[in-house]
């Protein structure tokens, strides 16, 4: 393991925009899904909008083209929107104007050491092409995107990865797991605590930028050995003051210096996701099942043999699980700084099962129906659960048995645009549903967005469509031909505005004056 700290025109608010503009919260920490919950109460986002093949918009504010694809949800840090790009890059753009500021990329090979690079030659051919690739980034922020520039991007990166496995294995990208994980190597969402924006990738990199752009910290770690089918997407949290990610296993780090405060004992199961709950004053992050205090790394209740599900939501002591199945935990402080878990469903394994089937519009392969990728949303008693395959399901958290927990499960009307198979694109939903205002807000992995009332019956206000045909400029195996846009990413809200992540253009979407 490697770490190499990093030595040595704010954008003016547009008076003409309508947009309604926020000021940055000092000290805010922002993640995955915002908070981590998918809520936004303060949110007045329209419910109406459109984008057709055509090009032709509805309250569409603006869209911008960025390098590649990633399935991570965009975070806003004061004036600034963050994003990520396949296969190591964070993206800064402008998020009243849509306008990139800069791209940073981060390949293994910048934590090589000067001792590292000294013993083997072969790294010095490497060097000159991590400035070239910078060049590329800067180009791309001031031209634009264009099949040039992508190209040239893209053939780069790949030679550096290239170059850094023949100099050295360990730092080498792990495998393209694209068509089985859909995940790639930066589906984990960013996190910041209002001064700078860290990262957590799947080629072994986590990092620390501030606001300009500038690399404070980067340390490496091969994960290669645990990379799986779904690659490694757990987004980092920031709890006690501290940066919290999955590397090989859990750990802790100095926001400030990147420096290794603690590592957690190795637990199984895929985290999928880290979600802080704070109980009596402590914070702890919830990974695999396994409740960790977040000052030291101990394990205070670990994972249980027959976990209910991996999807997690919390709200104040209650922690929710979902998947196929739903368990309703309250979280209850200890002395000495722990907590025990109270599991409120008295069924068999203190969980109830959801009901099955796969939308009719989808045909979906026997053998991976029924799956669930969305995390769940919590509101007023209710759970809602959405499957890959297009069953959304409410369930009452005030009920603890299987015979009435069940307030109802049905098929909203996706689209589902793209074609239907497991090696095939866009398929279902793999987004997590939000709560912006007073609506719900879904969608699925094509662009398509439910706008619904929340309640104990289905009522759609509004659907709508972001329609754009791609791939442009590449051909790769995994992009399979002309296909519409997927929208994997989750949503997130600001003010009268929505952030949609495809999968080749960042979207705002807003009321025009």
């Amino acid at each position: 393991m490697t770490i190499r700290p990093i030595s040595t025109t704010l954008i003016a608010l547009l008076a003409c925009c309508a947009l309604q503009a926020f000021a940055a919260e000092p000290d805010k920490v922002v993640g995955w899904r915002g908070d981590g919950t998918g809520h936004y109460p303060d949110a007045t986002p329209p419910t109406t909008w459109s984008r057709n093949e055509k090009g032709e918009k509805k309250n569409i504010l603006w869209e911008t083209k960025l390098p590649c694809y990633t399935w991570s949800t965009p975070i806003i840090v004061g004036d600034k929107v963050f994003t990520r790009s396949e296969p190591y890059d964070l993206i800064c753009l402008n998020k009243l104007t849509g306008k990139l500021l800069w791209i940073r990329s981060h390949p293994a090979y910048i934590t090589v050491t000067a001792e590292e690079k000294k013993a083997n030659p072969a790294f010095a051919e490497i060097e000159p092409l991590i400035a070239e690739l910078q060049k590329l980034n800067d180009a791309f922020v001031e031209k634009g995107w264009s099949k040039e520039l992508y190209k040239q991007k893209h053939d780069l990166q790949k030679r550096i990865n290239d170059l850094t496995f023949k100099a050295d294995r360990k730092y080498a990208l792990p495998p393209d797991m694209y068509v089985e994980s859909w995940c790639g190597y930066t589906g984990a969402t960013p996190c910041s605590d209002g001064k700078d924006v860290f990262i957590s990738s799947g080629n072994g990199i986590t990092a620390s930028y501030d606001l300009a752009g500038k690399l404070k910290w980067a340390r490496y770690e091969s994960i290669a050995g645990g990379w799986g089918e779904h690659g490694q997407s757990p987004s980092p949290v920031i709890a006690d003051d501290k940066l919290i990610a999955v590397t090989t296993n859990l750990a802790a780090f100095d926001k400030a210096t990147g420096k290794e405060i603690w590592r957690a004992a190795a637990f199984c199961g895929n985290p999928y996701a880290l979600v802080k709950v704070n109980v009596g004053g402590t914070d702890f992050v919830i990974s695999a099942g396994n409740y960790v205090r977040a000052k030291d790394g101990k394990i205070v209740v670990p994972r249980v043999g027959d976990m209910p599900g991996c999807m997690v939501v919390t709200n104040g002591d209650m922690v929710y699980y979902t998947q196929n199945r739903a368990s309703f935990m309250q979280v209850l402080p200890k002395a000495d700084n722990e907590l025990t878990v109270k599991p409120l469903i008295t069924e068999e394994y203190n969980r109830v099962n959801m009901p099955s089937g796969d939308s009719k519009a989808l045909k979906v392969d026997p053998t991976i129906s029924g799956f669930y990728t969305a995390s769940p949303l919590y509101h007023n008693n209710l759970l809602y659960c959405v499957g890959n395959f297009g069953i959304l399901t409410v369930v009452d958290t005030t009920k603890t048995k299987q015979a009435d927990s069940i307030v109802y499960s049905m098929f909203p009307p996706f689209d589902f645009k793209n074609p239907y198979s497991r090696k095939s694109v866009g398929m279902g939903i793999g987004a997590s549903p939000a709560m912006a205002g007073k609506y719900i807000y879904m969608i699925d992995s094509a662009g398509c967005m439910l706008v619904v009332e929340p309640g104990r019956e289905f009522k759609l206000i509004a659907k709508n469509n972001i329609d754009e045909i791609v791939p442009e400029g590449w051909e790769e195996k995994h992009w399979m031909g002309p296909h519409h846009e997927q929208t994997e990413a989750s949503p997130i809200f600001e003010g009268n505005r929505i952030y949609i992540r495809g999968e080749q253009n960042l979207y705002c979407v807003a009321e025009k004056p």
